[in-house]
C-alpha cells in the first residue's frame, strides 16, 4: 500500500479550507462596478501572491499562490457540479438527488448514507455538506 497522498483529495481539502475561510476567494475575484465577479488581472494576481510586497515572488510565494488558485478552481467546479445536480433548484440536494450523484451510484452498496453528511439533520445537503461528502468519498478511494 502506498503512502502517497491522493492529489484529488489534497486539492479538495485545500479547496475546503479556502471555501469556508472566504477571504481568499473574494480577493482573487474582484467585482465589476455592477458587482459581478471578474477575473483578476495578472498584476492583481501577482500583488495577491507577493505576500511580503517586495515586488518579487519567492518560490514559496509562487507555490502558495498556485495552490490557492488550484483550490479556488476546485471549489468553483464542485459548486458547478452541485448546482447541476440540484434539479429542483432548492440550493440543496435532497435524498433523490443524492442517489443520482455519480460517486454514489459507482459506490453502490458501499456508498455512505445520506444522513451521514446531513450535519444539521434538515433532510438536505447544503453545499458545505456536499463538499464533505465528496471529500470523504475521494479519500476512501
Amino acid at each position: 500500500m502506498s503512502n502517497r497522498i491522493n492529489p484529488a483529495a489534497s486539492a479538495i481539502a485545500a479547496a475546503l479550507a479556502l471555501a469556508f475561510a472566504g477571504a481568499a476567494v473574494a480577493q482573487a475575484t474582484p467585482a465589476t462596478p455592477a458587482g459581478k465577479p471578474r477575473a483578476a488581472t495578472p498584476d492583481e494576481t501577482f500583488a495577491l501572491w507577493d505576500k511580503d510586497k517586495n515586488k518579487a515572488l519567492s518560490l514559496e510565494e509562487f507555490k502558495a499562490g498556485y495552490q490557492q488558485t488550484q483550490a479556488q478552481l476546485a471549489v468553483r467546479k464542485l459548486h458547478q457540479n452541485f448546482v447541476a445536480m440540484d434539479k429542483n433548484k432548492s440550493k440543496a440536494l435532497e435524498q433523490d438527488e443524492f442517489a443520482n450523484l455519480e460517486l454514489v451510484k459507482k459506490a453502490g452498496a458501499k456508498a455512505p448514507q445520506f444522513s451521514t453528511f446531513d450535519a444539521d439533520k434538515n433532510g438536505k445537503l447544503e453545499f458545505k455538506e456536499y463538499v464533505s461528502l465528496i471529500e470523504t468519498m475521494v479519500r476512501s478511494k
